[in-house]
């Protein structure tokens, strides 16, 4: 009885940890949502991206893309739970699409975070443009203003990264220039 009792404890323990390593192996929402965000971004402009996240690019993107997801969907969260406690009906009426409008929440936070990421991309590409420009108006120049490295070689992605987050810095100020 003492043996059974062994095997049949190792066999739940065996089990159990099946059960955790196939649920621990799907990926979550939100490493998705940073994967597409960045072979959104490597489709925008191949080189930029290369430049601005470095060996291992896709890895390092998606890092650091989950914050940017997660802050997405917490922004997006608040934004639909304050249209929704405004009009339920309207909101039910305007994002829902089963029968009984039960979604509602989940389609409205689906629709406004992937409309947010996609603004992201379009301000990586605009950013890897007018870094594009500046580097073929004077190559020279342009590596030793944005260079930090002792050859320069990383001007491109250095300004990159900084025309996105001056424009991410400039979206989080008001209009008269305070802390939003």
């Amino acid at each position: 009885m003492k043996k059974l009792t062994i095997v049949a404890a190792v066999c739940v323990g065996v089990l159990s940890m099946g059960v955790a390593t196939a649920t621990a192996a799907k990926p979550s929402d939100e490493a998705q949502a940073a994967k597409r965000f960045c072979v959104q971004q490597k489709q925008a402009d191949k080189a930029a991206f290369t430049a601005l996240w470095g060996k291992n690019a896709m890895r390092n993107c998606k890092r650091d893309a989950r914050g940017e997801v997660a802050e997405a969907a917490r922004n997006s969260a608040q934004e639909c739970r304050s249209e929704q406690e405004a009009d339920p009906a309207a909101f039910t009426a305007t994002y829902g699409t089963n029968p009984n409008g039960k979604n509602a929440f989940g389609k409205c936070v689906s629709q406004k975070s992937k409309a947010e990421l996609s603004e992201e991309v379009t301000e990586f590409k605009n950013a890897a443009k007018e870094c594009r420009s500046e580097q073929d108006a004077d190559a020279a120049a342009f590596a030793e203003t944005y260079g930090t490295n002792g050859n320069k070689k990383n001007a491109f992605g250095k300004c990159v990264s900084s025309k996105v987050s001056d424009e991410d810095e400039t979206d989080d100020e008001t209009e008269d220039g305070t802390d939003a």
